[in-house]
């Protein structure tokens, strides 16, 4: 492969950046002046691209669905109907049984958990499609789940 600077569409563009190379006079830049330059790359790389959102750890509040059991709000899409939440269960916790209005995805980030007869651990994903059930979920552990479901939740029997 030869130097794209001898020929090629890049040719012409290797003379003018030598020109300004070879015109330029190396000068000294203060430590503030670099401080400055770095925190606007920073934040420039920090900006979110269109069209997308990021909810940092440290950002949120988790909300006690019971007394052994939080929730954190990740996310609403009303027009859809869904919400994506992380559920943190200590060892003991009961979610009660449900019906499933819309399809829902149950991962199981940390610890176990059982639903129903069922057991789920670390790794494991569950799906629930309309209409089914879920029966109570359990956790001997201790949980940390990520779900997506309905929006508003399902009402519990």
């Amino acid at each position: 492969m030869s130097d794209p600077s001898e020929d090629g569409p890049y040719a012409a563009a290797a003379g003018v950046f030598e020109k300004i190379a070879t015109a330029l006079e190396p000068t000294e830049v203060s430590e503030a002046r670099r401080m400055s330059m770095r925190g606007k790359i920073r934040e420039h790389a920090a900006a979110r691209p269109p069209g997308t959102t990021t909810l940092r750890a440290a950002e949120g509040e988790w909300l006690a669905i019971s007394p052994l059991a939080q929730m954190k709000l990740l996310r609403v899409d009303p027009v859809a109907g869904t919400q994506t939440i992380l559920i943190r269960a200590a060892a003991g916790a009961i979610l009660p049984r449900h019906r499933h209005g819309k399809d829902e995805e149950f991962i199981v980030l940390e610890g176990e958990c059982w639903i129903g007869e069922q057991r789920l651990v670390a790794g494991d994903a569950h799906f629930a499609s309309a209409g089914s059930w879920h029966e109570d979920i359990t956790t001997e552990t201790g949980v940390l789940v990520l779900l997506r479901g309905e929006y508003p939740p399902p009402s519990h029997v």
